[in-house]
């Protein structure tokens, strides 16, 4: 990471497009926005001129990239999460399933390495 300071930083809420944004990331030459509130978004489908509603779900908007030192308002600060604490909400994987390379009764050095011998 560079000694420059920019003017947004991560957990800044902005304004942007006259949308409420969460600055998640900055680096030197960015800084990544995505947008707070989901939208509504309805897929419909179109068969024999009869327009029937498929799918209905709340989506997030994509990440937009903008300058790291823009000149848009900020309206609050967020506090960012830490790696920590998206590492403890996150699902574990289950390492120990049939053919996996460190399943049961596999050393942890490789599954086709014999163990060093202690002489």
């Amino acid at each position: 990471m560079s000694d420059c300071l920019s003017r947004l930083q991560p957990g800044h809420i902005v304004m942007f497009g006259g949308e409420r944004c969460r600055v998640i990331m900055v680096n030197d030459c960015r800084a990544q926005i995505v947008p707070i509130e989901k939208r509504h978004t309805e897929v419909t489908q179109i068969i024999d001129g009869k327009e029937t509603v498929v799918a209905k779900f709340n989506k997030t908007g994509a990440a937009i990239n903008i300058s790291p030192n823009s000149f848009i308002d900020i309206i609050g600060y967020e506090k960012p999460a830490t790696a920590t604490a998206q590492a403890a909400t996150t699902p574990k994987v289950q390492r120990d399933l049939p053919g996996h390379h460190n399943g049961p009764g596999v050393s942890k050095r490789g599954a086709g390495r014999p163990k060093k011998s202690s002489r």
